[in-house]
Formats: C-alpha cells, sequence, structure tokens
C-alpha cells in the first residue's frame, strides 16, 4: 500500500527523471537529473525506478539498517514496522531457512515409498476437549503398506520398547540387528543421501550420516529417576509414559498398530495439513494406555525416512527451535528439543507443528 501512494504521489508531483536508483537508494544526489530519496515523492524530482528499486526489498534482504532509505529489508524491521511492502515475497525464509524449505520439498519430492493415497482416515469431531471420535482415526491400512521397504522394518524396532520412563531399557542382540537393519535402510534411501549432501555441505555433521543417527536417535537416557529408560527415536515414533500423561508419540504407523490392539483412544482432531494426497500432517488428541495426551501431532502416509530425516535435519540446523519446512507447497515448521547426555547432544523431541 505505501508503494501504491507513493507512486500515486510522484505521477501528481511531477515526472520521472531519467536516471536510475540503482545503487542510489537514499543518496543526496542528483547529478543523474533526478533523486532517490524520501523527498523526491514532495518534490517530484524522482528517478522512473525509485519505486521499484527503493521501495522493493528485491536484492536487498538482510542488508543493515540504513535510516536514508524509505523502509528496510532486515530481520528486525517487523518488530519496527518499516518493512518494505513486499519483504514478506522476497525476504520470508531468506538465507538458512529458505535453503531448508527448499531441501525439505526436495526430500518430500523423493519420497517414493510414501503410502498417504492408499490410506483411509476418518477424523471424526473437531476440538480440543471430550471424546469427539467414536471410531478408530485409520479405517484401511492394507498389508502391502505394511510390507513396504522401510515401514516393514519400523515396525519391528518398535517393540522393543518399554512406554514407562522410570523403566531401563534393555537390547538383546536381536533388537540391536533389529535397530541396525532399519539404519541401514533408510539411510540408503534417496531422501536421506538428499539430506546427508546438506548436512556435510554445511559442516553440521562431521563423519558418516549413519554414524550420526545412531548417535543422536538410539543413545539410551534418563528422563526420570535416573533409569536408561528413554532415546530419541522411542519419545518420537513410540511414546512414552511420563508424570501420568503421553509424552512424545508422533509417528503414524506406532498410533495404527495401538489404535488396533486397543491401546489408543483417539479423540479428535484440531487441525489437517493434506500434503497433495501424498501425506497428511495432524494435530490430534487421544489417549493411549489410559493416559492423556491433550495435544499432540502425527504425519501420516510419510515414510521414516523423510521423517526422520526432516527432524535430524531440523535438530542440526535449527536446535530447539521451530525449523522452516515446506512439503508439496504447503509452510509449516518442525519444533525440535536437544538432550545433554555426558557431553552428547542427543534427541530430546520433534515433532510438526501446525
Amino acid at each position: 500500500m505505501r508503494a501504491v501512494i507513493l507512486l500515486l504521489a510522484v505521477a501528481a508531483t511531477g515526472t520521472y527523471g531519467r536516471g536510475s536508483c540503482v545503487g542510489q537508494c537514499g543518496v543526496e544526489d542528483g547529478s543523474s537529473g533526478c533523486y532517490c530519496n524520501s523527498v523526491c515523492t514532495s518534490v517530484g524530482d524522482c528517478c522512473y525506478d525509485y519505486i521499484d528499486v527503493c521501495m522493493s526489498c528485491k536484492d536487498r534482504c538482510g542488508e543493515p539498517h540504513s535510516s536514508s532509505k524509505p523502509c528496510q529489508c532486515n530481520k528486525e524491521c517487523p518488530s519496527y514496522g518499516n518493512c518494505c511492502d513486499d519483504y514478506e515475497d522476497q525476504c520470508e525464509g531468506w538465507g538458512l531457512d529458505a535453503e531448508l524449505r527448499d531441501l525439505a520439498e526436495k526430500m518430500f519430492a523423493a519420497d517414493v515409498n510414501a503410502v498417504g493415497s492408499q490410506l483411509t482416515l476418518n477424523y471424526q469431531g473437531k476440538g480440543n476437549s471430550g471424546d469427539l471420535a467414536p471410531g478408530p482415526l485409520f479405517t484401511l491400512v492394507p498389508d502391502s503398506v505394511l510390507n513396504g521397504p522401510t515401514l516393514s522394518l519400523l515396525r519391528k524396532v518398535q517393540d522393543n520398547y518399554e512406554p514407562s520412563v522410570t523403566v531401563t531399557e534393555k537390547q538383546d542382540a536381536a533388537e540391536v540387528a533389529e535397530q541396525n537393519a532399519f539404519l541401514d535402510a533408510i539411510t540408503n534411501t534417496k531422501v536421506m543421501h538428499i539430506a546427508e549432501d546438506f548436512l556435510r555441505n554445511k559442516d553440521l555433521i562431521s563423519h558418516g550420516l549413519r554414524q550420526t543417527l545412531e548417535d543422536i536417535w538410539f543413545t539410551l537416557y534418563s528422563r526420570k529417576g535416573g533409569k536408561l529408560g528413554s532415546s530419541g527415536y522411542e519419545h518420537v515414533f513410540i511414546g512414552e509414559l511420563k508424570g501420568g500423561k503421553v509424552s512424545g508419540f508422533h509417528n503414524w504407523l506406532n498410533f495404527r498398530k495401538e489404535e488396533l490392539e486397543g491401546d489408543l483412544n483417539y479423540m479428535g482432531y484440531m487441525r489437517v495439513v493434506d500434503l497433495n494426497g501424498k501425506g497428511k500432517v495432524i494435530k490430534l488428541r487421544f489417549n493411549w494406555l489410559n493416559k492423556p495426551k491433550p495435544v499432540g501431532s502425527i504425519f501420516v502416509g510419510t515414510t521414516p525416512e523423510l521423517e526422520i530425516a526432516l527432524y535430524t535435519l531440523c535438530f542440526l540446523a535449527k536446535p530447539n527451535a521451530n525449523c522452516p519446512v515446506k512439503l508439496a507447497g504447503k509452510k509449516f515448521s518442525i519444533q525440535t528439543w536437544t538432550s545433554n547426555i555426558s557431553g552428547k547432544t542427543v534427541i530430546g523431541s520433534a515433532y510438526p507443528n501446525i
């Protein structure tokens, strides 16, 4: 709107000069026969491209504040209310944020094992209180989905944990073998190759992604009572019981399993983001093992490689923060939290935030 008003003001007070404002915004020099400062709009001697060059954030994102310029294009301008009108279009997610969104889209496009189009869901009631869903969320999950190349391995690893964070986790040789097979399979996907290339180029990992995943996701640590009863993987992909409530639990395949076995009562949803039929993100409520999860969020129909790649990317690039992503053109964020265990930083939690 500001640009439109200025354009009308310039038109009303005189004609544009012949010179250009490129590289001249805010400069008090009219040697080219025209000016590129805030006064020119009232005098009527602005250069012909004053609006397009000086009132726009094109090629200006992140530049330092300049009082001589009529509008700003830095991260502080929203707080001061002096951004150029096209700041959001030109600079939203400028820099690392833009790279993360682009990368997320590339990984989503490469997620060839996604099964969202094969699932049938029954959302039922929408709201944040009471049981608004007399039936289950998942009404059809074909066997072919469960036998997918990485989903089938995820199912095996999901049986290896105790829900309570106060119970020490014990892993036998068979369970370790299942974990290794799962990690080997997901790190050999194109989704993970894209993520690893980015993380290496940004110096966010110092060794192979396979080892990084094992360290940050599967290291056992204590959340309560000094017991090694938790890990990032268990918290996110299975769920835990802590303090009389459900903690974590952000995976759709385990949601469906527990619902089918009668241990989970879906109670309704708050929001759904449709990823163009390839998957969904759902904000919902449920009880698990008779303990409440008042609000949670899960990807649905996506693969473990995509979910772990997105969470790992955000955990390493923007830890303890909302990390911007874009899937199927839909913008939202991934929230991650870290835990520090004997000098090692591991996954505390990670989930889609819609």
